[in-house]
């Protein structure tokens, strides 16, 4: 399955970030799912669960408010704050 580059990053610097084949992320407009070569968007993100797929394996991670960018195959959440035990970033 085709793949994507994604990052979550707050006002304090980078939070998380990977490769993924599809991703769902909470919106005010309910939940987005995406794929690569989505087409390019830019909406506002709500505290949430962000869910992460790649290789079959799903990985949660809780998300506070913010913005995402969806442009040439790569995923950008810019949130505000993210909870204390999301805050580590990825291997």
């Amino acid at each position: 399955m085709a793949s994507f580059t994604w990052s979550v990053s707050t006002p304090d610097g980078p939070v998380a970030s990977g490769e993924a084949e599809f991703m769902v992320i909470p919106t005010t407009r309910g939940e987005l799912g995406v794929m690569a070569e989505h087409a390019a968007l830019v909406t506002v993100v709500t505290a949430g669960v962000l869910r992460v797929t790649r290789g079959g394996a799903v990985r949660s991670l809780a998300v506070g408010p913010g913005i995402v960018e969806v442009r040439d195959n790569a995923v950008r959440l810019f949130l505000s704050s993210v909870p204390r035990e999301a805050s580590a970033p990825s291997a």
